[in-house]
């Protein structure tokens, strides 16, 4: 039985493959929120992988586990849950508490998985610390594809591509040198050391570290021919289907862009109405 120890290895229980009413694909993950001495588990993702439903019914790819440890046995679920929409962004959430209950209901074990949490995510302050161009990794779906038979997300590896404490553009948006492709929305990205790393100063520390950067929401694509358009052809008009290519660039909503969904959960959770 598999037992994850290092951060990398905890990070493959974090995420969860998520198949919507279209059968589009996407990434989404767990969270904890912290309200005093409560945690309240979420699973995040980007409104568009859900098509900007808040009602839409996706397939969960789950972990199931045998007393604390990670079972063997892994569990698609078919679940319509109520997503609550972020205020701006692209991000959406809804309780994992409802799917915890349901699937212990009918399968007799409860769900393995290892939250991210606020503790990793960075204020300004603490990005401002960092450099412009620093190792990354993402984790998810990318056009789908997963360890199936163990039911686990792939690495992607990259850089930076603009200095995390800067806006890209537009407020809370960062962007990353990466592979990115459909599938891979609501990815996770981390700056990951799990060994020794330099600071900015070039101080070199030994104890590793865990910076939560971000969500993938969208990347910059280019067309080979075109949109689909029409090709005068010698004897007729023809079609031709044009594929958009990636670009190897990433643009990621800021993790601190999340507690934006504290207000929402409190009122829903402490303070329900009548």
């Amino acid at each position: 039985m598999f037992k994850p120890i290092t951060i990398s290895e905890q990070l493959l229980y974090a995420t969860v493959r998520l198949v919507a009413s279209n059968e589009s694909t996407g990434t989404g993950f767990f969270f904890n929120f912290k309200f005093k001495d409560n945690y309240i588990p979420v699973i995040i993702t980007n409104k568009h992988v859900v098509n900007n439903k808040k009602n839409e019914r996706v397939d969960i790819y789950l972990h199931l586990k045998d007393g604390k440890l990670l079972h063997d046995e892994k569990l698609n679920v078919l679940f319509k849950p109520n997503w609550y929409f972020h205020p701006d962004q692209d991000l959406c959430f809804y309780f994992a508490n409802k799917l915890f209950e349901e699937v212990k209901q009918k399968e007799q074990k409860e769900v393995f998985y290892i939250p991210l949490s606020e503790k990793i995510i960075c204020d300004r302050s603490e990005l401002l610390e960092l450099t412009a161009i620093e190792d990354v990794v993402m984790l998810g779906y990318p056009n789908g594809l997963w360890d199936q038979k163990n039911n686990l997300p792939l690495f992607r590896k990259g850089i930076t591509a603009t200095h995390p404490a800067i806006d890209f553009n537009e407020k809370n948006i960062g962007a990353v040198d990466i592979a990115c492709f459909p599938g891979s929305s609501g990815s996770p990205i981390f700056i990951l050391n799990e060994g020794s790393y330099c600071n900015k100063r070039g101080t070199h520390l030994g104890s590793g570290r865990l910076i939560f950067l971000g969500i993938l929401f969208a990347g910059p694509t280019w067309n080979a021919e075109g949109e689909l358009i029409i090709v005068n052809i010698p004897t007729k008009d023809k079609i031709v289907p044009v594929t958009p290519l990636m670009i190897n660039l990433g643009y990621y909503i800021k993790a601190t862009e999340l507690l934006a969904f504290k207000p929402i959960i409190e009122k829903v959770i402490f303070q329900p109405t009548s």
